[in-house]
């Protein structure tokens, strides 16, 4: 990844709703807590991932997850205020952006849902769509995925 991709966000408050184990998990990360790691999210072929968070800044990591370093992987960013998710099924990157000026200092919304070949990112309520190529659409293996990394990913 290029560093910009691993840049963490300096104040960024997130309150992760829900992976596969439906649990409320609210925290603050900051310098001294750049980043949280979480559980593997079996996302499959069908699989929900929601999360809430705000922030000041417009650029910077809220979630990375891969299946070990092949092909797949989620990468939600915030680019200049816009809500940005950057992913790969094995056919390719494919990239979906919603909303705008989401570094308000308001709580904001997000949900990524897999169905098959078609995600979708939603924010506030707004989605958009894409349909993967390829003929694979499972994410990764679950026993070689990586954790769900939150705000940053670790040095290594």
């Amino acid at each position: 990844m290029p560093s910009e991709d691993v840049a963490t966000m300096r104040y960024i408050l997130l309150c992760l709703l829900s992976l596969t184990f439906n649990r409320n998990l609210a925290f603050v990360l900051d310098k001294q807590n750049p980043y949280s790691q979480f559980r593997k999210w079996n996302a499959g072929l069908n699989g929900t991932l929601e999360l809430e968070f705000k922030t000041d800044q417009p650029n910077g990591l809220l979630l990375y997850t891969d299946d070990g370093g092949t092909y797949d992987f989620f990468e939600l960013k915030l680019v200049n205020g816009e809500l940005r998710l950057r992913y790969n099924l094995g056919g390719g990157a494919q990239i979906i952006t919603v909303g705008s000026n989401l570094n308000d200092g308001h709580w904001h919304k997000v949900q990524v849902a897999r169905r098959d070949e078609h995600t979708s990112l939603m924010v506030d309520g707004v989605t958009q769509s894409k349909t993967s190529r390829g003929k694979e659409f499972a994410f990764g293996k679950f026993n070689t995925n990586s954790d769900v990394f939150v705000g940053g990913i670790p040095p290594s």
